[in-house]
């Protein structure tokens, strides 16, 4: 048996690549199929935020170091994927992309391999999980991105997170304004401009009766779930505020796309400070398949209850707080620093600590164009 990995709390998404990266092209090879994706399933130990540690599962890419969430896949819209996971862990497991039919297999037994190939049919951010023992496994580590990009450039239309067949008309006439209209000066957005936000809780309860072996027990707990921590890409509070790939950054006019997903079992309400957001995907609940909207509403706080997936566009656009006298800033220099942060709260002041330690992050505004 493998000697149980220590996750040093703080590391996040941080160098977990791409399982394959975007295209410099729009015109990728979707006659291709993607790269095969291979990763691990195996038992880990967590550092949180305090310094405490819990037991977790965990995916690596290959040989790789395993995180929590697992790491980010990339294909293009309309590959054939092949899927393998190889089961390092004691006890079984199994695999399913929610949103993709027949994108599923398992159990895996320990020791052994499984997979399946899939077409990536549309674009848009899905979840892969643990559906065993649901919702434990997916709880305790078991979920991580993945991202269909559209496969080719619009015919005559701006770039979108989605296929030319899936973008509806509000989504189109948002992403034409970018770079374009007065309300959004700047740039268009362009793909592979993201950020991508994995929310997880987690009940230190449970964590200890699935290292004890008892999953039957840390099943009944789920039942009285009482989350003491809270995480976006596997941080708290400060560490996600300073943490690269989970910050957003960019200059004055430089449109980004922020994929949140809930893998938790409690309703978060995130609200950014700065600039508003324009949520321009999420899923069809019973069936988890990706909705393109086209009643685009401009929000400053959106609710992500569990499994939940949204796509929202940050324009990066002055802050309306700033008066156009003021603009650009003079006694506060750039980079402006804005707070996301979790408006239920308990997710502030539980376990982690009082605000700001808990679900929390920021996004930055560097400078002009």
């Amino acid at each position: 048996m493998l000697r149980r990995e220590f996750l040093k709390y703080g590391a996040g998404l941080a160098g977990v690549a791409a399982v394959q990266t975007v295209s410099g092209s729009l015109l990728a090879q979707t006659s291709s199929p993607a790269p095969p994706i291979f990763l691990r399933i195996q038992d880990v130990d967590v550092e949180l935020i305090d310094g405490s540690s819990v037991f977790m599962w965990a995916f690596s890419q290959g040989a790789g170091k395993p995180s929590v969430p697992g790491p980010v896949i990339r294909v293009k819209q309309g590959q054939s994927v092949t899927l393998s996971v190889e089961n390092l862990s004691p006890s079984a497991h199994s695999v399913q992309i929610l949103g993709i039919p027949g994108a599923s297999f398992g159990p895996i037994e320990p020791g052994q391999i499984g997979g399946v190939t899939f077409t990536a049919s549309l674009a848009g951010t899905y979840f892969y999980v643990d559906p065993d023992r649901a919702p434990l496994n997916r709880l305790l580590g078991l979920h991580g991105a993945l991202v269909v990009e559209p496969a080719a450039s619009p015919s005559g239309g701006p770039v979108t997170p989605y296929g030319e067949t899936q973008t509806t008309p509000g989504v189109r006439a948002l992403f034409s304004a970018l770079g374009n209209h007065s309300r959004f000066p700047g740039r268009p957005w362009l793909l592979g401009r993201d950020k991508i936000w994995v929310l997880n809780q987690i009940d230190p309860r449970i964590n200890k009766l699935a290292e004890a072996d008892d999953l039957a027990g840390a099943l009944e707990l789920v039942g009285s779930f009482l989350p003491r921590y809270f995480t976006l890409n596997g941080l708290s509070g400060v560490d996600a505020a300073h943490d690269e790939p989970t910050v957003p950054r960019g200059r004055v006019g430089q449109p980004l796309l922020l994929r949140a997903l809930n893998a938790g079992l409690a309703t978060h309400s995130l609200h950014i400070h700065g600039n508003h957001v324009f949520t321009t995907a999420e899923i069809v609940s019973n069936s988890h398949e990706v909705r393109v909207l086209n009643n685009i509403i401009e929000e400053d706080t959106w609710s992500m209850p569990p499994l939940m997936r949204r796509d929202l566009l940050l324009p990066f656009t002055k802050p309306p707080e700033i008066p156009d006298a003021a603009w650009p800033p003079r006694q506060e220099k750039f980079p402006l620093l804005y707070p996301m942060h979790c408006h239920n709260e308990i997710s502030q002041t539980s376990a982690g600590g009082s605000y700001p330690l808990g679900l929390v992050t920021d996004w930055v505004l560097e400078g002009p164009l």
